[in-house]
């Protein structure tokens, strides 16, 4: 980007050019910045902000590590939808993780198999599900504590 200090004044250029240094998705010691992002047509910075808080919570290593061991069901977080789970597949596609569909590929590698098949499905029924589960465990939780 042509930024003219002419027109936007040097700290407004200084600022910007910062902020396209910077990173906005962290993966444990994986870093990527807007460009890199960019470069497999990625733009939801917001979301890969918070994908990185996300993943700083869980301790994640790195990329790989996330790809092999961590399963999209840990995922279903508040603040985090398919928006992030998009940006999460951009960053395996940065990484070369997964092939020709990298989301495709997690996905299916960490979904539950039943009569040699994985059952895939969407991140939000995923969220739907995990959700309902936290309010069933909360509900047994108090009708045994009034037991």
């Amino acid at each position: 980007m042509n930024l003219a200090p002419e027109i936007l004044g040097q700290t407004a250029v200084r600022r910007l050019q910062e902020t396209q240094a910077h990173y906005v998705l962290e993966i444990g010691t994986d870093k990527f910045t807007r460009k890199d992002l960019s470069g497999v047509e990625c733009y939801n910075f917001h979301a890969a902000r918070l994908l990185t808080g996300v993943l700083r919570e869980l301790r994640v290593k790195n990329t790989k590590q996330l790809f092999e061991e961590i399963p999209p069901r840990a995922l279903c977080l508040p603040h985090l939808g398919v928006v992030s789970l998009a940006v999460l597949g951009a960053a395996f596609e940065a990484k070369g993780l997964g092939g020709s569909a990298p989301l495709s590929a997690y996905v299916r590698k960490h979904a539950p198999a039943a009569n040699g098949h994985r059952l895939v499905v969407t991140f939000d029924t995923m969220k739907h599900r995990e959700h309902r589960r936290e309010l069933e465990a909360s509900q047994h939780a108090r009708r045994r504590s009034r037991r």
